[in-house]
């Protein structure tokens, strides 16, 4: 078990403060949400009501999984996201609209169609690798990470299509983009209109627009190619609803797939770069995945059957989003007046899954602040509640991309640990910041050096 006063960097406020809130809604949330069944945070705004708190996986349970229907996604969340990931797409669509979407996208994430994809994460972190090799030294792996998971998006997603993409530009337009939405939640809260500005809002508003400008011309080019690929955007192309052969239109294909480069490659990246600090400072455990990776592999490319053999690698990253989960919590709220365990719900009451105080909770988590990757050895994970880890949601709207980020993000790891040793950067503190993923405001430089 590792320690670090880095691994929770604040203290939990006793009362909420608007300052924060715009940057690290997380600091805002009680005490109680770490040691008790749910918790309240008084309003950010003194009319405002209290924001609900579930840290309980058998409430979770209930409300995401066993009565899923009973709960949508709240209009706070919807609003603060909806600039950044596509309102039509698959991420905020209800009902019979989000059942055919989903039915008509699975195939193209069916295990097979990912495993074929190994190649490419392998390739992609090779190309990194010999980049880095060039130039020892510190490197903030946070924005190392976007655009390596990035580079995969272009090959494995869109396939021809990243030729007609400025990679670049695509990635400089996407930062203002993911750093607005603290102050769109915050204005959700608060009540303030859409059109409200926050700093760099105009700037916000251009990149969106020719991020979907992009995406849509994407979509155009390979409609007009009319030939079939294995990639993901060629198989949702050709994605049909089995129950009524009811395939996507364009608009539909332009949203899930905007949605599917922004928010697929920015978790994944988060996650990588909180487990390679984490790693860097317990070098002990970064020498135990190093000596997995070596036994198992050597020295040549990964391959998708080497996968089972990484165990090591996936405790790695579970106790990474453990700790540092991409998403900080599910916003949901009840369509009508309900109950949830003890709790009374009116319609539309927002309560926030905890998913930030579940995976750091004292009553299921022993040390609960320490990195432990051995909390994920297979018999300790079939032990614990099924909703006291949920990086990725639960229930029938978990991710879509769960298994394609988890078998890209042990590609990665494995590929990039065996190259490298990484160790803390001097005098560097981290601050957390909370925007479409729990991010380092001030990055995350590491001392990266050739094994």
């Amino acid at each position: 078990m590792f320690h670090d006063p880095e691994l929770m960097p604040f203290t939990p406020r006793a009362r909420p403060s608007l300052r924060v809130a715009a940057f690290n809604q997380i600091e805002n949330w009680p005490a109680e949400a770490y040691r008790d069944r749910f918790a309240t945070m008084r309003g950010l705004w003194p009319l405002l009501p209290p924001t609900l708190l579930i840290c309980d996986p058998i409430l979770i349970e209930e409300a995401l999984v066993t009565r899923a229907d009973a709960f949508e996604r709240d209009r706070f969340q919807t609003r603060a996201l909806s600039n950044v990931v596509n309102r039509d797409s698959l991420f905020f669509a209800e009902g019979a609209d989000w059942r055919w979407q989903r039915r008509a996208a699975a195939p193209a994430f069916r295990h097979e169609n990912l495993l074929a994809l190994v190649p490419i994460f392998a390739r992609c972190a090779s190309d990194l690798a010999e980049r880095w090799r060039r130039s020892d030294g510190v490197l903030d792996v946070a924005p190392e990470m976007s655009k390596l998971t990035f580079a995969i998006i272009l090959r494995a997603v869109l396939g021809d299509g990243e030729r007609r993409l400025d990679e670049r530009k695509f990635l400089e337009a996407l930062a203002p983009s993911l750093a607005s939405v603290g102050w769109r939640f915050l204005y959700a809260r608060i009540g303030l209109p859409n059109a409200f500005p926050f700093p760099g809002s105009r700037r916000t508003a251009q990149s969106i627009a020719w991020l979907r400008e992009a995406t849509t011309d994407l979509v155009a080019h390979r409609r007009a190619q009319s030939k079939s690929a294995e990639d993901i955007l060629g198989l949702l192309l050709s994605a049909q609803d089995p129950e009524t052969g009811r395939m996507m239109t364009d608009d539909e294909l332009v949203s899930n797939l905007y949605t599917f480069m922004i928010a697929g490659h920015e978790t994944s990246a988060t996650a990588l770069a909180w487990a390679l600090w984490l790693l860097a400072k317990d070098q002990p455990t970064q020498t135990r995945l190093r000596a997995e990776i070596d036994a198992a592999i050597g020295a040549r490319e990964i391959e998708a059957q080497d996968l089972e053999k990484l165990g090591f690698a996936r405790q790695v990253l579970c106790e990474a989003m453990r700790l540092f989960p991409p998403a900080i919590g599910i916003g949901r709220a009840p369509r009508e007046d309900a109950t949830l365990g003890p709790l009374r719900l009116s319609a539309g009451r927002l309560a926030i899954f905890a998913t930030f105080c579940v995976h750091r909770h004292e009553k299921l988590w022993e040390e609960p602040h320490g990195f432990d990757p051995e909390r994920f050895a297979p018999e300790r994970a079939k032990a614990r509640h099924r909703c006291a880890f949920l990086p990725f949601g639960a229930g029938p709207r978990v991710c879509i991309g769960m298994n394609f980020a988890m078998i890209e993000m042990i590609v990665l790891l494995a590929s990039l640990v065996r190259a490298f040793r990484f160790r803390p950067a001097p005098r560097h503190r981290m601050v957390l910041g909370t925007g479409l993923t729990l991010r380092s405001r001030t990055g995350l430089p590491l001392a990266v050096e050739r094994v």
